[in-house]
């Protein structure tokens, strides 16, 4: 074991001792030059990002603030007192969005109203068209 250590601390000696040995300090020089160089223009890229990152945070911050504000402060459904049933309500105290939803149904109704009108007159013209046409 001795002469193992030996050999180790002399091999150790020698490498320590040894100066480095350059075949081309030019080109090693320009190497980490370029390397350098990259590494500033990639920090503003980087910093870029960062930038960005904090704004897009920022904005996606305030939009969940006035989505919370919103949903607070104006409610969806015109139902203050839930234990008020619905057919206490009058027609003033519909939200607009009822408004428009009771206006939408009356509209469709008359539609449906209008189309069976009008086949009953289409059927009633057939059979006057269809005995006129017979004699």
């Amino acid at each position: 074991m001795e002469d193992k250590d030996l050999k180790y601390n002399e091999v150790l000696n020698r490498l320590q001792r040894a100066e480095p040995v350059l075949s081309d300090a030019e080109g090693l020089t320009d190497s980490i030059m370029q390397k350098v160089e990259k590494m500033a223009a990639g920090a503003g890229r980087i910093r870029l990002m960062r930038i960005s990152g904090m704004l897009s945070g920022v904005a996606a911050s305030a939009l969940i603030c006035l989505f919370a504000y919103e949903t607070l402060n104006y409610p969806v459904s015109p139902v203050e007192n839930h234990s008020r049933s619905k057919q206490s309500y009058t027609s003033y105290e519909l939200s607009d969005y009822d408004k428009i939803i009771e206006k939408a149904v009356k509209s469709r109704e008359t539609q449906r109203a209008q189309k069976e009108r009008l086949n009953a007159a289409f059927i009633a013209h057939s059979k006057i068209a269809k005995q006129y046409h017979h004699h």
